[in-house]
């Protein structure tokens, strides 16, 4: 009687495969937020009060020319500021003391912060060139961003990326295997949106695009958009 055949070889036992997709997508900031404080501190309090009062009229007064709004209430497409903030008035009183511990007159403070949204960079850079030269104001920066829209688009096309990256590195491991893999998972650990400071001249500007402030020159800087999935395998 003939040998029976040898049994087939029993499939190899599923393999599970985990990886990390990441994307990472930069584009020029559309929008600068200039964030500054008005500070007052003196031994009168309705002093301190007023000078805070009057620098925060000041503000709004040149903001406003900035930000017109149109029937509908909404800031005009041209507008050079698209809206800008001020938080309530924060006060504080406290008694310091000399160096031998006694105590002495009672100071007073007040403070606000702002912000304001600006397209229009040249803009930008003329309103923080006079809040420079403004008593009671402290400039602390300027926050760069992209529009709503933007923001909305680069998600899409970053997630699609991001999976791009992961499934490019599941065939990577299972090729190797001689596997075939499917995803079966995927879970976003993260999508955000932030400025990157260059670094050095690596991408050049056109003219309306610099922020000349006190003689010097601002380029805005690049936002990034990153993505970040994980995502599960069966290769089989």
């Amino acid at each position: 009687m003939a040998p029976s055949p040898p049994s087939p070889s029993p499939p190899p036992p599923p393999l599970t495969i985990s990886v990390t997709g990441e994307s990472t997508i930069n584009r020029v900031a559309e929008r600068g937020v200039l964030k500054a404080a008005v500070k007052s501190t003196g031994l009168s309090q309705e002093n301190v009060s007023s000078d805070v009062t009057n620098t925060c009229n000041q503000l709004r007064d040149i903001l406003l020319k900035l930000a017109p709004k149109s029937a509908d209430g909404l800031a005009p497409p041209d507008a050079p500021v698209t809206q800008f903030s001020m938080s309530g008035f924060a006060t504080h009183s406290y008694v310091k003391r000399d160096k031998d511990g006694n105590e002495c007159e009672r100071e007073f403070s007040a403070s606000t912060k702002f912000e304001a949204i600006f397209r229009d960079f040249a803009k930008l850079g003329e309103v923080t060139s006079t809040l420079f030269r403004m008593p009671h104001v402290e400039v602390y920066g300027t926050e760069w961003r992209l529009t709503s829209a933007t923001i909305k688009s680069l998600g899409s096309e970053s997630r699609k990326a991001a999976m791009e990256d992961a499934i490019q590195k599941a065939r990577d491991y299972a090729a190797v295997l001689g596997r075939n893999p499917v995803a079966v998972d995927v879970t976003e650990a993260s999508a955000v949106s932030t400025a990157r400071a260059q670094q050095g001249a690596a991408r050049p500007f056109d003219a309306t695009s610099k922020t000349h402030v006190d003689g010097m020159t601002l380029e805005p800087e690049d936002v990034s958009y990153k993505t970040r999935i994980n995502v599960k395998f069966h290769a089989e």
